[in-house]
């Protein structure tokens, strides 16, 4: 039997007459044919393998000529990923005829992610060849139905029923709670009287979605405002260690989602003065169309005025205190942001956006 890969597209080599000549050369054949990689032509999307406990993030090309998934041998051995030989070898040959290549096992079901969030399970013919590591095929596309941005080369939405099915979800409060482990605070110095107050510092809580309230922060843009989206900043590897771990933090919390709006800020990190990485959002775009909000903020002079003569203060650190505050629903979009795990939005009051100390202060006014 005969699979076609690594063939020139039907925009490189061939004429729609000589295209209808190559086929699969045998009946049941699988065909995959792609442009090159070095053209700019090819259309490729961040992946990411899973197999037990490990995760490998790849390149995965994207080919409307092929008929089945393709991996490089050299990643399922780096994964352990196991394989299953072919009751009949598989000849890997270019739309010229041209054998490249036979596959003779394919791999058991692992998860592939795209985007961050878009999890299915995959088994793969294994081939070597490296460039690209993944293929994913013809099937993948009708399947999944996604839209694709040719200019950009890359996702721009996924198809309800991806929605229904494929996307990992953000979790809601409850099932956050369900899913995690309480938290273990020590009480042991804390006087008795105050140990049913111990849920308020509970770090689950203070990072789960919270409820709809009268403060959700709208966005309001300028009439005849004109949207925009950026590109993505460089990250460094440990910077991309961090995103990771932030996207599939915020998922997990339920504060971000997948998104589809026509928006996307830069996302990218700073460095905070105990060497960790601070997330920042570049919303200086979205910032310069939003109207503003004339809430006041209080003066730091008057502030301090009544705390004169006292002699015992308490002070309250809110833990991400931005986040306790809801987008309003409509306005949800507009907080979109684009990394190399895909596009989100969020579902709380991010740090950037002018309006949100306003936000902030009346919300604080109202339970001091």
């Amino acid at each position: 039997m005969f699979v076609l890969w690594k063939g020139w597209s039907l925009h490189h080599g061939l004429s729609s007459s000589s295209a209808k000549r190559f086929g699969s050369p045998v009946r049941g054949g699988i065909l995959v044919s792609r442009t090159s990689t070095t053209s700019p032509l090819h259309l490729q999307l961040q992946a990411t393998l899973c197999w037990n406990s490990e995760t490998l993030p790849v390149p995965a090309l994207v080919d409307s000529g092929a008929e089945e998934y393709f991996l490089y041998s050299n990643l399922v051995q780096q994964l352990g990923i196991p394989s299953i030989p072919l009751d009949q070898p598989l000849i890997a040959q270019a739309l010229n005829g041209v054998q490249l290549a036979q596959v003779t096992r394919k791999t058991s079901p692992i998860d592939l992610i795209i985007a961050g969030n878009h999890c299915e399970k995959v088994s793969f013919c294994v081939i070597d060849c490296s460039e690209p590591p993944v293929v994913l095929d013809y099937p993948w596309l009708t399947r999944h139905n996604p839209q694709l941005d040719w200019r950009k080369g890359e996702n721009f939405v996924w198809s309800p029923n991806c929605h229904r099915s494929c996307l990992q979800s953000a979790l809601t409060l409850a099932a956050v709670e369900a899913a995690t482990p309480p938290d273990q605070v020590k009480l042991d110095s804390v006087p008795v009287q105050y140990h049913d107050l111990a849920p308020v510092f509970s770090k689950d809580r203070a990072l789960s979605l919270p409820p709809r309230r009268s403060y959700d922060c709208a966005i309001e843009l300028c009439q005849g405002a004109t949207l925009s989206s950026s590109r993505l900043f460089n990250l460094s590897k440990p910077e991309r260690t961090a995103i990771e771990n932030y996207i599939h933090d915020s998922l997990a919390a339920g504060i971000i989602r997948p998104s589809s709006s026509p928006l996307g800020a830069r996302f990218f990190f700073v460095d905070k003065k105990n060497k960790t990485l601070q997330p920042c959002i570049d919303f200086r775009g979205l910032n310069e169309i939003t109207i503003k909000n004339s809430y006041p903020l209080p003066l730091i002079n008057s502030a301090f005025s009544p705390l004169q003569g006292a002699q015992i203060f308490t002070k309250l650190d809110l833990r991400n205190a931005y986040h306790l505050i809801r987008i309003w629903e409509v306005d949800e979009w507009k907080t979109a942001f684009n990394t190399p795990l895909g596009h989100f939005e969020y579902l709380v009051m991010p740090f950037g956006l002018p309006n949100a100390p306003a936000v902030f202060q009346h919300l604080i006014d109202d339970v001091a």
